[in-house]
């Protein structure tokens, strides 16, 4: 595959960054509207704590910055293959938060 890959990428880069950009958006709604439940995913009868649930949006908050910082560099660098990876995780973690969401509202 090597630079072949890379050339088939090039127009669609600033698309790829754009979808990047709104998916990393929507996964931090997600994100913060899913904590309370990610907060009393190990305690099964207690309400989280609002220390608990924060804490979980602080971490967040990390997250979003990690993607977008992410998200830039290989934009401007021009790295197509890691706009596809973030591309990848980014969706991933919202699959992930989604089916935890239905797994969590399911058992109340």
């Amino acid at each position: 595959m090597g630079r072949k890959g890379a050339v088939v990428l090039e127009p669609y880069l600033l698309q790829l960054f754009i979808l990047n950009w709104l998916l990393i958006i929507v996964d931090a709604a997600i994100g913060y509207l899913v904590s309370p439940l990610l907060a009393r995913f190990g305690a099964v009868d207690t309400e989280p704590s609002p220390r608990t649930v924060q804490m979980i949006r602080r971490l967040l908050t990390l997250m979003v910055t990690l993607y977008m910082f992410f998200n830039c560099l290989a934009f401007f660098r021009g790295n197509n293959i890691l706009l596809v990876i973030i591309t990848g995780v980014v969706l991933l973690d919202i699959v992930t938060q989604l089916v935890l969401r239905y797994r969590m509202n399911r058992h109340k």
